[in-house]
């Protein structure tokens, strides 16, 4: 027993002590507190619209990932077109089992106006179509099997958001549930 309760206490510090060291930063990533929010997060929770503040301004890392048809899909590709929606998920988060049919249905709803784009964290693909099957999942699904947009994006957990402006500017990252308000946000901004 007492065994058991310092291995379980070595392990929550390592545990621990990684999360908080989080390895060497990508320069491009966006910049993260200790919430996991990004710089651009903390301006618009203090009311300044990034478009604002030049200093603040600060454009969504590119990414060149596979569908599930197999053919590539480029942030770039929807720069001035319409805003965009990444959602980091995996098939075995529960927060991602729970959040993906509302983003379904926002996508559904929005889809004219704002792009969502579920990013998969390095997950077979195989493990992803019966994700995506059973769900009914409709908007677009990439597959990040090296986990190289996610570490672009500083992500280091599921169920991960982040809002991109129609000029590809980080707008926003919302760690946990997104609200119908933040994607109405989105398009206001």
């Amino acid at each position: 027993m007492k065994l058991g309760l310092s291995l379980f206490a070595t392990l929550g510090l390592l545990i621990g002590f990684l999360w908080l060291a989080g390895g060497r930063q990508n320069p491009a990533a966006p910049s993260l507190n200790r919430h996991g929010a990004s710089n651009a997060t903390s301006l618009a929770a203090s009311g300044q619209s990034a478009d604002k503040t030049a200093a603040a301004t600060q454009f969504a890392p590119n990414f060149n990932l596979k569908n599930l048809d197999g053919q590539n899909v480029t942030l770039a590709q929807y720069r001035d077109q319409k805003p965009v929606i990444l959602d980091f998920w995996a098939s075995w988060c529960p927060n991602c089992r729970r959040d993906m049919p509302r983003l379904n249905s926002w996508y559904q709803k929005y889809q004219n106006q704002v792009e969502i784009i579920g990013v998969n964290l390095q997950e077979n693909e195989s493990t992803v179509r019966d994700f995506i099957s059973r769900q009914g999942i409709n908007f677009p699904i990439v597959l990040d099997p090296a986990g190289r947009a996610s570490q672009s994006y500083g992500v280091r957990y599921t169920n991960y958001h982040v809002l991109i402006d129609k000029s590809g500017q980080l707008v926003k990252t919302v760690p946990g549930d997104l609200g119908e308000d933040d994607l109405i946000s989105l398009l206001d901004a």
